[in-house]
């Protein structure tokens, strides 16, 4: 019998999922993770498509993902997902990135919420979780993944941009991965490419959608961590935050 409280895929890194030093990007990463665990739900039978019937649908709310090492290209990962429950009102799903050695090279935590599509407003989800084949699995890390607290009004004004016809995804609003890219691309190449980042946390707060601007903030804390988010300027609001820790080792 199939063990459904688990699931893994493997991918292979192209050269269209890579920086310029052959490593995979963390915005390519991210998009396997949610290409995973979309799989993963179809096959509990609580996928988009499943939601959708009844005018629900999976959101991404918190994220986080650490890097050991990263993937290169031509290499062939696997990825691990499986559901840990429930936390507040969001069904919680970790992920564990292993190499061909069955050496685990990165890991993430993710928080979801069921969202009711007319009213855009999130639901209980405990009918959905509910459902799922919870397995005996670790969560990955120790900590919850808590709401980042807002940047100080002294943060500074990076960039300024408008959203466009390929940031829109199925559910015609900008999809999570675009928020990342938009935040790392903000940094200097020099930064990225002398200190790569190890550890990124983003909280999802409000969605985007096509034609409005955004502003892209950041603010160095005492930890050495990078915050930052996105406003929207079209609707004064804040769309995301998000929190980067730089490694002090060039791959």
């Amino acid at each position: 019998m199939t063990d459904l409280s688990i699931y893994s895929q493997e991918f292979t890194i192209g050269s269209f999922d890579t920086d310029w030093h052959g490593n995979a990007k963390l915005t390519s990463l991210c998009n396997y993770l949610q290409e995973v665990a979309g799989n993963h739900v179809d096959l509990i039978g609580q996928g988009l498509e499943d939601l959708n019937q009844k005018n629900h649908a999976w959101v991404l709310s918190r994220m986080k993902i650490k890097i050991i090492r990263p993937a290169k290209w031509k290499e062939t990962i696997r990825i691990e997902t499986f559901p840990t429950g429930l936390k507040s009102l969001f069904g919680a799903r970790d992920f564990r990135i292993f190499d061909a050695d069955d050496q685990i090279i990165a890991l993430a935590s993710s928080y979801w919420l069921v969202v009711d599509l007319k009213t855009h407003r999130p639901l209980r989800p405990h009918d959905v979780v509910k459902n799922m084949p919870i397995g005996n699995y670790t969560e990955v890390f120790e900590e919850e993944l808590d709401k980042l607290p807002p940047l100080s009004q002294e943060a500074e004004l990076i960039e300024e941009m408008k959203i466009h016809y390929s940031d829109i995804d199925i559910n015609r609003h900008v999809n999570n991965v675009k928020y990342l890219k938009w935040l790392i691309d903000a940094f200097p190449h020099e930064q990225l490419t002398e200190k790569p980042i190890s550890e990124l946390e983003i909280n999802f707060l409000h969605e985007l959608k096509l034609g409005e601007y955004i502003q892209i903030y950041q603010e160095l804390d005492d930890d050495n961590h990078m915050n930052c988010k996105i406003k929207s300027s079209t609707t004064g609001k804040e769309n995301c935050r998000a929190r980067i820790l730089f490694n002090h080792i060039n791959y």
